[in-house]
């Protein structure tokens, strides 16, 4: 895939530079071919679930925190980005039986679209699309359901501009607002590969006080991003533009 289909390979490359400016030019295309072989990994193992989940070793960090914060009665914001193995992030909340239900953007493929939504919901993930009404998603939170966000791509003129790898990136604000709206708890939520069949999921609190802005909160989350990213490079998404957008001023 990295050398005969290199679709995206330049803006995958270009990130690469970006987040890491200090090292050599081998290292990018290093990094980038052992990230293609990550993610088509994933690929062919997203068609062979649940047999591929199985065969895995999966640790949990986190899990009493996930419980405690359910028990709040509140809902639960789950934040994360395109890292890992956010299908097996998925499979596990969903047959562990944490009610969760993912906000997804339609896919321009009906087929596509029905795919995902067929086989993730096999294991009990539920989904809503981005833009079906805001009512639909506090519903959710406010009977102590989950919502899953994916808050690392470019949000254009909408979004609130952050520090992401010491640049600016318009980053969502979903799961600031439902915070602040709703006092729903976020709880950042991750699985990343380790060794060959050994992953951990792991669940780690958003910092959030009296005096928190949709900024501030935005922030945390994606430095907490950031640092999983630093540990686990080869396991981000790249491909997106995700410095598109930038500030006027």
């Amino acid at each position: 895939m990295f050398y005969i289909i290199p679709i995206r390979k330049e803006q995958y490359i270009n990130n690469l530079k970006i987040a890491f400016p200090n090292e050599e030019g081998t290292w990018y295309n290093s990094l980038a071919k052992r990230g293609y072989k990550f993610f088509m990994e994933q690929f062919i193992q997203l068609f062979a679930m649940p047999k591929s989940i199985n065969v895995k070793k999966i640790k949990i960090i986190g899990q009493e925190l996930l419980e405690s914060t359910f028990k709040k009665n509140k809902g639960i914001i789950f934040v994360s980005g395109h890292i890992g193995a956010w299908e097996v992030l998925s499979y596990w909340v969903s047959t562990n039986n944490y009610p969760t239900t993912l906000v997804a953007a339609k896919q321009k493929n009906r087929g596509s679209d029905k795919f995902f939504i067929e086989l993730r919901g096999k294991f009990g993930m539920k989904h809503i699309y981005r833009r079906s009404p805001i009512d639909d998603m506090y519903d959710i939170l406010n009977n102590n359901g989950a919502l899953a966000l994916a808050s690392d791509q470019d949000a254009r003129k909408r979004g609130v501009f952050v520090n992401f790898f010491n640049k600016k990136a318009s980053t969502p604000t979903g799961a600031a607002r439902f915070y602040l709206n709703n006092d729903s708890p976020i709880l950042f939520a991750i699985c990343y590969k380790t060794k060959k069949n050994d992953y951990v999921i792991e669940f780690k609190s958003v910092k959030t006080n009296q005096k928190s802005t949709i900024e501030s909160i935005t922030q945390s989350y994606t430095s907490i991003l950031e640092e999983y990213i630093r540990n686990y490079p080869e396991q981000y998404f790249w491909f997106h533009r995700r410095w598109k957008t930038q500030p006027s001023n």
